[in-house]
């Protein structure tokens, strides 16, 4: 089904853990909330002064959705009525990215400033700033059991940090180009990173060594996932082509091909 409500392109979307109702973030400044399957609008969150660039819903609860904006803030919404919850102040520049933590109770952002801040979602107060980087930091995501966090930044490196602490675990580096991606391996054992430098990466975060390395360098990797048992990775590349590969070995299982 197609759908169409915002005045200018789209920047991001996400999906509750149910698949019922999916979010949309826009150049218009509102997210919008959809019914997945009449495709017929719910609710529209109106209140960013400046571009509305990530979002996300508190899976697996899904009764909130968090906002990133190049206004500087992040906000948190009801996704039942709509309300703004909380708007979240401190970083200097554009946020970029965001994430919630598996228990609901904190989430992070990342900001063009450098940072990323860790957030206590009831009351809104920032918990941790994390200061490292020395670049944009442009992608970031929660472990399973909410101890970690891992960040991806334009500087070309990764940073694991302690959700608790707000400490640097580990960085490594072996990317030639931005960060553009990153996600936990189901146990949290491994990430996966996507570099505009064309590869992906699989890494060992006891050893922070990288395991292997795939991909043509011909184009840009701008996104990378992997499945729940941790056989397969799927990465997304500026030539419109997605690449499976087997997670333990970097074997290349399948390339999916359609998008223009």
């Amino acid at each position: 089904k197609e759908v169409g409500a915002h005045k200018f392109p789209l920047t991001d979307c996400a999906f509750n853990k149910s698949g019922e109702k999916f979010v949309t973030a826009s150049h218009d400044r509102t997210a919008r909330v959809f019914e997945s399957f009449t495709g017929s609008e719910l609710l529209t969150l109106e209140g960013h002064k400046n571009v509305v660039i990530a979002l996300a819903f508190n899976n697996p609860f899904g009764d909130r959705i968090m906002t990133g904006s190049f206004d500087k803030t992040a906000k948190i919404w009801s996704s039942t009525s709509g309300e703004c919850l909380h708007t979240y102040s401190g970083h200097e520049t554009e946020i970029t990215c965001l994430d919630f933590d598996q228990t609901g109770k904190s989430a992070a952002t990342g900001s063009m400033d450098c940072t990323a801040r860790i957030w206590d979602v009831e009351s809104g107060q920032s918990i941790h700033t994390l200061i490292g980087h020395r670049d944009e930091v442009v992608t970031l995501g929660h472990d399973r059991h909410s101890n970690h966090l891992i960040t991806g930044s334009f500087d070309c490196s990764i940073k694991l940090w302690d959700c608790r602490s707000g400490k640097i675990v580990r960085t490594m580096k072996g990317h030639k180009g931005g960060i553009s991606s990153t996600k936990f391996n189901f146990l949290g054992t491994q990430v996966v990173t996507g570099s505009l430098d064309g590869t992906a990466k699989v890494w060992d975060l006891a050893s922070g060594k990288c395991i292997f390395t795939v991909g043509t360098k011909n184009d840009e990797v701008f996104s990378v996932d992997c499945n729940l048992v941790g056989t397969m990775i799927a990465t997304g590349s500026a030539n419109g082509l997605c690449h499976v590969y087997d997670q333990r070995n970097g074997e290349d299982m399948a390339t999916l091909t359609g998008h223009r």
